[in-house]
């Protein structure tokens, strides 16, 4: 068995079995083609490339994304891996095969210098602690807006691509301090971005949407949100705010909830970092583990993050 790059018809043929269960309510088409875009963005071609463990005739017997991603641990840069989508064809599951991909692919990592892995399991941690992964719980929190009589006083506009460097320097300064975090540039954010925007345009008309807000000052984005929205609600992707406190992102959110006075507040989750400041207009409640479940595992000879209040992470950089 070998471990091989998955492109041409060998990626078809795995987005074949993968569309089942990872459409996100696109069609066979369109999946194919949010695949393909996520990897013609500048981040996604020299960080994202897909990985299948093949038999002798070629045939594949499992897969799995591969990203690399630079990020900040103990105070210095480490470059890390992350694992997603790994995946077996139902046939021929219980076999090993999907450890020796995993095997395989992080020998390879290791061999070219990559301190640290990553991966967010679907299926509980007992298939990937058998790997040397250790999991860390994220919280997950609903948060509340306190609304006013009117809308707050908050220059509030669209985001557009020209406010990536100060969104980036939000994130390094807001994550200081803490053991571990991503290192954001402007190319990784965009791609956060273009990834759920491109989920939004290719599904059904009306299924979701991406809104990306900034609160501007002297023409400078100041603080910033990234909201997911459907029928059920809201979902917190990213945010951001210059001043420690965030008051300015929390006028930001109650701006957006003011738009529809007549509506009930909808309902908002996020993965909140316990180390960003909750805005005074917001409460955050309810706490609870996600679904996906936040795992590590050393490669080379670093100490990985055991607790949430050693990591920054936004959910919208969930791969």
């Amino acid at each position: 068995m070998k471990l091989v790059t998955a492109d041409g018809a060998l990626l078809e043929r795995i987005l074949d079995q993968t569309f089942t269960i990872w459409n996100e309510g696109l069609t066979r088409d369109a999946y194919s083609r949010w695949n393909a875009a996520q990897l013609r963005t500048r981040w996604g071609r020299a960080h994202l490339q897909r990985f299948a463990l093949v038999d002798e005739g070629g045939e594949w017997l499992s897969t799995a994304k591969r990203y690399r991603f630079d990020a900040r641990l103990d105070g210095r840069a480490v470059r890390m891996c992350g694992i997603g989508a790994v995946f077996t064809p139902v046939g021929l599951r219980r076999r090993g095969y999907a450890t020796a991909l995993a095997e395989q692919l992080l020998d390879r990592e290791r061999r070219d210098g990559i301190e640290l892995a990553a991966l967010f399991s679907e299926i509980g941690p007992v298939f990937y602690q058998r790997l040397g992964f250790e999991p860390v719980a994220l919280d997950e929190v609903t948060v509340g807006v306190a609304r006013k009589g009117g809308a707050p006083a908050a220059l509030v506009r669209a985001g557009e691509e020209r406010d990536l460097p100060a969104i980036a320097a939000m994130h390094d300064t807001r994550s200081n301090g803490v053991r571990f975090s991503l290192r954001r540039d402007p190319s990784l954010i965009h791609y956060a971005l273009a990834r759920k925007r491109l989920l939004a345009g290719l599904g059904p008309a009306g299924l979701r949407q991406l809104e990306f807000f900034v609160v501007e000052e002297g023409a400078s984005a100041v603080a910033y949100v990234v909201l997911s929205t459907n029928a059920n609600g809201w979902t917190l992707e990213e945010a951001g705010d210059r001043d420690p406190a965030a008051a300015r992102l929390g006028a930001l959110l109650q701006v957006l909830v003011a738009r529809e006075p007549s509506h009930r507040t909808p309902l908002i989750r996020a993965w909140w970092p316990r180390a960003f400041a909750v805005p005074p207009q917001l409460e955050v409640r309810d706490r609870t583990d996600p679904r996906d479940l936040l795992m590590f595992r050393a490669l080379l000879d670093v100490e990985v993050p055991r607790s949430p209040n050693q990591i920054f992470y936004w959910r919208g950089d969930q791969f």
